[in-house]
């Protein structure tokens, strides 16, 4: 079945501290959405760019200024992230496997992306989790206790999803109130299927982030 990603580039930014969304912020000279689109130029993956609606003709002046971007279509997105991806799948159709990823994680690699794919094939579903490294502490009504952090996962993008199973999933009237898509895809009744993510593979979201992701790059 055809392969489709939906990469969504909704956010403002506003802990970047900048007066740009932090998907357009400068990565080794170029848009960091730049380079997140090229991890997925591969010639069987169909790619859905889901943005804010002010931001549409910006990226595509930005775009006639770079080189070797894949071929994409612009999506309008909404208000919220849930309500962007819900209109980014509206353009696609019901059979196939679709992979969700933020635009802000430029660094995921070509392996991870083509395992998750083939992972979904079998799976229904597949999504990248990585080890906790911290201690993890949970808060209580009396304050606060240590967890074991081997039972937990933190969780990354791209989430891969049979299309038409994720489609029926934002039927659910309190989509919009989930976090990601693997949440809704499990309150939906369908199972989630873990996979081993990257360390590599992060979400620039703060300052900080940029300067660990121009060092991962220059390794690559």
């Amino acid at each position: 079945m055809k392969r489709f990603a939906l990469i969504v580039a909704g956010g403002q930014g506003t802990r970047m501290q900048g007066t740009l969304p932090k998907q357009f912020l400068p990565l080794a000279g170029e848009p960091i959405l730049a380079h997140t689109l090229r991890r997925f130029n591969q010639d069987d993956i169909e790619i859905f760019l889901v943005m804010h609606a002010d931001y549409l003709s910006y990226w595509k002046e930005t775009c006639e200024n770079l080189e070797n971007i894949p071929r994409h279509t612009l999506v309008q997105g909404g208000k919220t992230r849930a309500q962007s991806v819900a209109a980014g799948l509206a353009k696609l159709p019901d059979e196939g496997w679709v992979a969700i990823h933020d635009a802000v994680r430029p660094l995921c690699s070509s392996e991870l992306i083509f395992r998750l794919y083939n992972a979904a094939a079998k799976e229904g579903s597949a999504v990248p989790v990585i080890t906790c490294r911290d201690t993890l502490r949970l808060l209580t009504p009396d304050g606060s206790k240590t967890v074991p952090r081997e039972h937990y996962r933190s969780v990354q993008t791209p989430q891969v999803f049979d299309i038409e199973k994720l489609k029926n999933a934002f039927k659910l009237p309190d989509f919009e109130h989930f976090t990601d898509e693997a949440s809704l895809f499990e309150a939906a009744g369908h199972k989630v299927h873990l996979e081993a993510g990257e360390e590599s593979n992060i979400k620039i979201t703060f300052p900080s982030d940029l300067i660990v992701a121009e060092a991962v790059l220059k390794e690559i």
